[in-house]
């Protein structure tokens, strides 16, 4: 299975030129391919489109329409319990929270978070501008200020959770199949050689990346002469946690673009 994943930049105006020309190409290429096997094959046939998407809890914020922060447990704030709580959270079409699984925490201060999502409201998410179905993470942290009597408690809604590799990015097909896509773990960005320090230019590339989420091969899709076996040379080195199709690692195809100077 091979993913493809284009992503629009700036850059040189013949690189530029040069990129858009052949990305034109190939785009006609394809659909013309599409087209033929469509009208032999699944003319009648819808397209599969994801059950559900998988995104980040840094980006799940973005569609919070309405936050109440748990209320810190009298308890809890006694016994000077405090910490963070890690929710999982499944989001209906309409944004409404229609599951939330603990992952993390003390249990009297997960059952107040947990309690408090309830009037949570999120904006759907829209995929080719209709609803779907979201899975994503939710944190709060509690935090006690002073002792005894004078012991106040702080709750604070929580973004940046640890990565877990059950939240990858990705998506559950229609048939249940959760495909995570590829995943940078390792390898420096290119830099710029002093030789070229000051100057403008960039680069256009197609990555393969095999099942041990290796970089297998990188063509150039375009861009300028001076920058390339440099950049070419550091994404070679890259390693990737693999694209996965229901557990299994897959090679996988994505094309990246560099730019350097203003």
């Amino acid at each position: 299975m091979m993913v493809n994943i284009h992503k629009e930049s700036r850059g040189d105006a013949s690189g530029d030129q040069m990129f858009k020309i052949r990305f034109l190409l190939l785009s006609l290429m394809c659909c013309a391919l599409a087209g033929a096997q469509d009208s032999g094959q699944t003319s009648n046939q819808p397209k599969p489109r994801p059950r559900m998407i998988r995104i980040s809890s840094s980006v799940l914020p973005g569609f919070v329409e309405h936050v109440e922060l748990p209320k810190y447990p009298e308890e809890s704030l006694k016994s000077e319990t405090q910490g963070r709580v890690i929710l999982k959270v499944d989001l209906d079409e309409s944004g409404r929270v229609a599951l939330c699984t603990p992952v993390e925490g003390e249990p009297l201060l997960v059952a107040a978070s947990i309690e408090a999502l309830r009037s949570f409201r999120f904006r759907p998410y829209l995929l080719g501008g209709t609803p779907i179905s979201v899975e994503s993470q939710v944190g709060f942290r509690f935090s006690i200020q002073g002792h005894g009597g004078d012991a106040t408690g702080k709750v604070e809604y929580v973004s940046a959770i640890p990565f877990r590799e059950e939240f990858r990015t990705g998506a559950v097909t229609d048939k249940g199949v959760l495909v995570l896509q590829p995943r940078k773990i390792s390898g420096a960005e290119p830099h710029l050689p002093p030789d070229l320090a000051g100057k403008t230019g960039s680069v256009y590339l197609t990555i393969m990346i095999g099942t041990d989420g290796k970089v297998e091969d990188v063509k150039v899709a375009g861009g300028d002469e001076p920058f390339i076996n440099f950049v070419v040379a550091a994404v070679k080195q890259f390693v990737y946690e693999p694209l996965l199709v229901d557990g299994k690692p897959t090679e996988s195809m994505t094309q990246a673009s560099y730019h350097f100077g203003t």
